[in-house]
């Protein structure tokens, strides 16, 4: 897995972050905890180690949801930032488009699809 500097924020910009890759996953998640958290129909999300995590401008307010998770949204705009679970204790999810560069890191599986909503596409792999 390649290391890189990932920087993001929120929309308003008072809250920003960055992580030292490597990105150990890509993808959409479909599940309706992260579709009412976000009010989107589905999330994208990358997953870096914890411990190459930091806030460098703000301080995020923090939720504790009704499965134990930890999420992330700036008091000021409410853009959504990360999540943490139980069960994977060493990451953090950070969503894709808080990034500043999003496009680097398109999503190459879909999660939780049995809760997709009927509309949305999964995504598709090119063959190479």
């Amino acid at each position: 897995m390649k290391r890189s500097l990932i920087l993001g924020r929120c929309y308003c910009g008072k809250v920003r972050y960055r992580a030292n890759g490597p990105v150990k996953f890509q993808g959409n998640c479909h599940c309706k905890n992260c579709r009412q958290a976000a009010g989107a129909q589905a999330v994208a999300w990358i997953s870096v180690a914890k411990k190459s995590f930091a806030w460098t401008k703000g301080k995020p307010k923090r939720y504790r949801t009704p499965t134990k998770a930890w999420r992330t949204f700036c008091p000021a705009c409410g853009t959504s930032l990360t999540y943490e679970s139980a069960k994977r204790l060493t990451d953090i999810d950070i969503t894709t488009g808080s990034l500043d560069h999003p496009e680097k890191f398109p999503p190459k599986r879909d999660f939780f699809v049995e809760e997709k909503l009927p509309w949305v596409s999964r995504v598709r792999r090119r063959r190479s």
